[in-house]
């Protein structure tokens, strides 16, 4: 039976080897619609800031780019759901998870989905005069916390969940955009780099 691990709101709502050492795990993107490029830029540096401290590597590619060519050390697929950009379109509120990754019989899958919609809820709580720019950055890390809190339960292949730091179950939307800094736990951190499999895999076809 194939479920999912979610990610969800609290209260208000696997490239060539760097390095010998160095575990790389190519990232495919899904997109659903087209996103805001600086966006998924910020994204893509809050994740490899989060993931640094794992000593894990991250090679970051869209899923029209695979050629079944190249291998990894291990491989996510991430799909978007919903606008993953900054426009004027009303927020609607709702409760939910944020993001999901599979999991069958127990077992993580490599398949994660981030729900940008309800991502992009967080915006609400930038103050009001926050411009595009603004906006866009903070969408970004919003987004790049909850890849990478999907990225710690299939890199480290657990279900289980934290009681702080980013890999515990629930944030605020708040909490996404207004910390300064939302680190892994150092046993998380661990917990990734010994999951990531020592076995080079390649991509789907």
């Amino acid at each position: 039976m194939i479920r999912a691990c979610a990610f969800a709101l609290f209260g208000s709502v696997f490239a060539t080897l760097a390095l010998a050492q160095t575990p790389v795990v190519g990232i495919f993107l899904d997109f659903e619609n087209i996103p805001g490029k600086v966006s998924v830029q910020v994204m893509k540096k809050e994740v490899d800031a989060l993931l640094k401290s794992s000593g894990v590597a991250l090679d970051w590619r869209m899923a029209d780019e695979n050629d079944g060519s190249e291998s990894f050390d291990g491989l996510v697929v991430v799909k978007f759901r919903g606008k993953c950009k900054v426009d004027s379109e009303a927020v609607t509120f709702a409760s939910g998870a944020l993001g999901t990754t599979l999991v069958d019989n127990g077992r993580i899958l490599p398949f994660s989905e981030v729900k940008c919609d309800a991502v992009r809820q967080s915006l609400t709580y930038l103050r009001p005069d926050a411009n595009q720019g603004e906006k866009q950055q903070a969408l970004g890390v919003a987004m790049g916390r909850v890849v990478a809190h999907e990225l710690y339960h299939v890199l480290a292949s657990t279900t289980a969940h934290a009681a702080k730091g980013l890999a515990k179950a629930a944030e605020t939307l708040q909490d996404l955009v207004g910390t300064p800094s939302m680190p892994f736990r150092r046993e998380d951190s661990d917990a990734i780099r010994r999951g990531v499999p020592k076995t080079a895999v390649s991509p789907p076809n």
